[in-house]
């Protein structure tokens, strides 16, 4: 039997409050944990010490995550990320995330002030990985 993969403490429910914003179930950590491990989504030990940091800190989580998107997207960090990422998705209680839903044209309000406040993090996240070397490791 291989020896399993890192994982920081607390990372499924971390990563969820990240993309939801609130806790999953004891199941999808489970699960989790049994995806990183067949998914083989191994850190090395300086990805290590960024993705321990990326726990203790959710701007810090959202700033490498961004800057990760545009510099390295097929970063074992970002892959953490989608692995958690479908598993929310794949969760019944959780479909109001992802589905479409009917809303009102003030909506758009919100959203656009969203957008431009991810335009923000994207840059600012590029500058930091780029600058900080994380985009390398």
């Amino acid at each position: 039997m291989s020896e399993p993969l890192y994982i920081a403490p607390g990372e499924a429910q971390k990563l969820s409050r990240y993309l939801i914003g609130e806790d999953c179930p004891e199941a999808t950590v489970q699960h989790y944990s049994a995806a990183v491990q067949k998914l083989f989504a191994i850190l090395t030990p300086d990805q290590q010490r960024v993705w321990d940091r990326m726990m203790r800190w959710p701007i810090y989580m959202k700033l490498i995550d961004s800057g990760l998107a545009v510099t390295y997207p097929q970063s074992p960090l970002r892959k953490r990320i989608f692995i958690m990422l479908t598993l929310l998705e794949s969760r019944p209680e959780f479909t109001r995330y992802f589905l479409p839903q009917e809303r009102s044209i003030w909506y758009l309000v919100p959203l656009g002030l969203h957008a431009g406040l991810s335009a923000v993090y994207l840059i600012a996240g590029a500058v930091f990985t780029k600058v900080t070397g994380i985009s390398r490791i």
